[in-house]
């Protein structure tokens, strides 16, 4: 378990984790998270602002984006991508930091975001944002999600290094 005292430097990941030597700063920092999260909204299409409804319009968008029928693109959501981390380090990192505390709904946008969790769920490792299984972005990879299990494979070895380089 983390002790949520310690500061980022000193929080080291295990060796499941390589690529991350530390909680993400968005996950320590809401007002960070929540400026990475009106980025990937306003430039990377980060949505359905509610999940829980049919949202036409933004899954013909990311359909036409995608060049895949709408059924095709309401399945390619943040919990079947590549960059949706839910390992157990990256659960006890949002456990343990303001994270857990974040709500959508909280989020200064129009129209106004449903909270669909009571706290959020994962890491997107592109974004640097916590994230929701059930919404999506336009860079939606699908090869998801990263578990315990998956992290030790061989091909994501330098997974988690080479997306913080994507993002610099």
């Amino acid at each position: 378990m983390l002790n949520p005292l310690i500061g980022y430097q000193d929080i080291k990941m295990p060796i499941s984790m390589e690529g991350m030597d530390a909680c993400p700063l968005p996950l320590q920092s809401n007002s960070l998270n929540v400026k990475n999260h009106l980025k990937a909204i306003k430039e990377h299409g980060l949505g359905a602002p509610d999940p829980t409804q049919p949202n036409t319009e933004f899954w013909q968008d990311k359909a036409k984006k995608w060049n895949c029928s709408e059924g095709d693109a309401r399945g390619r959501l943040c919990m079947n991508c590549r960059y949706y981390v839910n390992t157990t380090f990256i659960k006890e990192c949002i456990d343990h930091y303001p994270a857990k505390d974040l709500k959508a709904s909280a989020l200064p946008v129009t129209p106004k975001w449903k909270d669909i969790e009571s706290k959020p769920q994962a890491y997107c490792t592109l974004l640097d944002i916590t994230c929701s299984p059930v919404r999506t972005c336009d860079n939606q990879l699908m090869g998801g999600a990263i578990d315990d299990d998956k992290i030790k494979l061989p091909e994501f070895k330098d997974m988690l290094k080479e997306d913080r380089e994507e993002l610099e």
